[in-house]
């Protein structure tokens, strides 16, 4: 394997392991029902939370995410590579890349929709008139990093793929380059004999 690759392929890696801890994190620091607090002030009623580095969590998530899809675009072609007719890709690459697109677009949607609701400040009153913070649901922080991480691995599985395809193709051309060629002769023509007179 080339260094080039290996060297994607790692990078890659430790940037969905690290969106998938900072959704772990995310989900571990996020506040909680139990600590938000109702203060009615005369005026309105609204909600203080304590300070939570969630948001900041799932803003590094998401730029791990962008980062290691941009990354892994760019190495296998462009945003259009499952399109391209490679010789020798087989149809499960093209259906890696499709998942791998698919989960990591709604682990992004996820982590930026939990960073944004992490800041609300409104209240939900209950059905017998009782008033409480609203706080994000348990689990959409891990499984926006459950599902980053998959993307991911399926994105290296379909870069490993395409790497293979696209070798075995330019070994392929230059077999038959060879093959074209004229042959090569190396026999000696005999040395035209002068006439004397």
């Amino acid at each position: 394997m080339e260094s080039k690759t290996i060297t994607v392929c790692v990078i890659v890696g430790i940037l969905g392991l690290a969106a998938a801890i900072a959704g772990f994190a995310a989900e571990a620091t996020k506040v909680k029902k139990s600590q938000g607090r109702v203060v009615d002030d005369g005026y309105e009623r609204y909600c203080e939370y304590p300070s939570s580095p969630a948001m900041g969590f799932a803003i590094g998530a998401t730029v791990a995410l962008v980062l290691a899809r941009s990354i892994i675009t760019s190495a296998s072609g462009g945003c259009c590579s499952c399109c391209q007719t490679i010789p020798n890709l087989p149809a499960f690459a093209r259906v890696c890349v499709v998942i791998s697109w698919i989960t990591t677009s709604v682990a992004v949607i996820l982590f930026i929709a939990g960073a944004k609701l992490s800041t609300q400040k409104s209240l939900e009153m209950e059905v017998n008139g009782v008033y409480y913070c609203y706080t994000i649901r348990p689990g959409v922080f891990v499984g926006a990093g459950v599902m980053g991480l998959v993307g991911v691995l399926l994105a290296i599985a379909y870069y490993l793929f395409y790497v293979s395809a696209k070798n075995g193709t330019a070994k392929a051309s230059g077999v038959e380059r060879e093959l074209e060629a004229p042959p090569v002769t190396d026999v000696k023509k005999p040395p035209v004999a002068s006439r004397k007179h």
